[in-house]
């Protein structure tokens, strides 16, 4: 607990180069070279904003994007000097980064064990290299394979493998093949996103024209039960619809969206909340620098909105309800003074009729029938 009792917050780093778009993307980002001109524009804005944060003690740093393994690691040693003049970093904090398999060569890996990185997410995405194309990835199978191998040289104990299912064309014995490697390495996590095709992407772009060939939803919701199956054999549980953990290695930073918690989000598009405030930064990278440049530390920020305490009420239950734990109902009562099941009675009567939700031992929480219609049942609460 902090000094005034109130729990440690996450802070959140968004670094927005990347090599390419993917095709799937609609992440805020600044696609093509990292120049040095722009790594150093950039970080110049991100070290102003972090300057002119509010101080607090913190347990959990991550690094998003974008790609932040692409940033030169004396500029990222140079985030990490400031971050820690600002905010009271816990000794025992979890700092993860988020890296694509090229990117980066033992070496690489072994600086950033050096200045304070402990936790590495790889962005593998798919085991092909037929659909690494297609995706837009410049990365090839072999480059994780020999990634996850340097990570582990280097000394990293928590590493974490990003995929995503449902790519178009997608079979049964396609995405077996493909989880077989994942299975072959044992991460300590994995994180398995649902392709969704939504937004300003190449993705969208063909969806509409008619020609993505996406794979059947029941294919999908098989193959995801499967998939929870096969990790789960491996000592992977699922804790979070997303995600999945050796015991002890659940992302505590991630942990801060789900039960909301307090964090502070820096740099381009960063969202963060803070006091019951929800707010986030400028969208675009010259518009993000010139803003900071021009008017300091808090010209970063686009907008805010506090919420009020129905949406506060809402949108911790639908958060909460993500986690294979579920919603605690007698601590949810305790801490927003709501009874979600007489509140929302009306609204979840018929998502309980469908059997997508439940409670059992004393939680409220999504069946495995809730879990693949879940955004079914999180509209009861928005």
């Amino acid at each position: 607990m902090a000094a005034d009792g109130l729990p440690p917050i996450g802070l959140y780093v968004h670094i927005p180069f990347c090599e390419v778009k993917c095709t799937y993307c609609h992440f805020a980002i600044s696609p093509g070279q990292a120049l040095d001109e722009r790594q150093e524009r950039y970080l110049l804005a991100l070290l102003t904003e972090i300057g002119g944060a509010a101080p607090a003690p913190a347990d959990s740093l991550y690094f998003g994007g974008g790609t932040p393994s692409l940033l030169a690691i004396p500029r990222l040693a140079r985030v990490f000097d400031a971050l820690g003049q600002r905010f009271a970093l816990d000794p025992g904090a979890e700092i993860g980064l988020e890296a694509n398999p090229r990117d980066l060569d033992l070496g690489g890996y072994r600086t950033l064990r050096e200045i304070g990185v402990n936790r590495l997410s790889l962005g593998i995405q798919s085991f092909d290299d037929a659909v690494l194309s297609e995706m837009g990835r410049r990365h090839s199978v072999a480059d994780s394979r020999q990634a996850f191998a340097d990570a582990r040289r280097a000394g990293f104990e928590n590493v974490s493998v990003d995929l995503i299912l449902g790519w178009p064309g997608e079979t049964r014995e396609h995405w077996r093949q493909s989880l077989q490697p994942t299975l072959t390495l044992a991460p300590e996590h994995v994180s398995l996103y649902l392709l969704e095709v939504e937004g300003k992407t190449v993705l969208a772009h063909r969806q509409r024209q008619g020609v993505l060939a996406l794979p059947a939803d029941d294919l999908v919701a098989d193959l995801y039960s499967e998939t929870v199956e096969a990790l789960g054999q491996a000592g992977l549980f699922r804790y979070e619809i997303s995600n999945f953990a050796r015991p002890g290695f659940e992302s505590r930073h991630n942990r801060k969206y789900w039960d909301d918690a307090a964090f502070v989000g820096l740099g381009m598009s960063a969202h963060g909340f803070l006091d019951g405030v929800r707010y986030w930064n400028r969208e675009t990278f010259g518009g993000y620098c010139s803003a900071v440049e021009q008017q300091g530390a808090g010209a970063a920020r686009a907008g805010e909105r506090r919420l009020s305490r129905e949406e506060r009420v809402g949108e911790a239950l639908f958060t909460g309800l993500r986690r294979t734990a579920g919603v605690d109902l007698g601590r949810f009562r305790e801490q927003y003074a709501v009874d979600p099941l007489d509140t929302y009675r009306e609204r979840l009567r018929d998502v309980f009729a469908a059997g997508l939700l439940e409670v059992r031992d004393g939680a409220l929480r999504l069946t495995a029938r809730g879990v693949l219609l879940s955004n079914e049942v999180f509209r009861a609460f928005v």
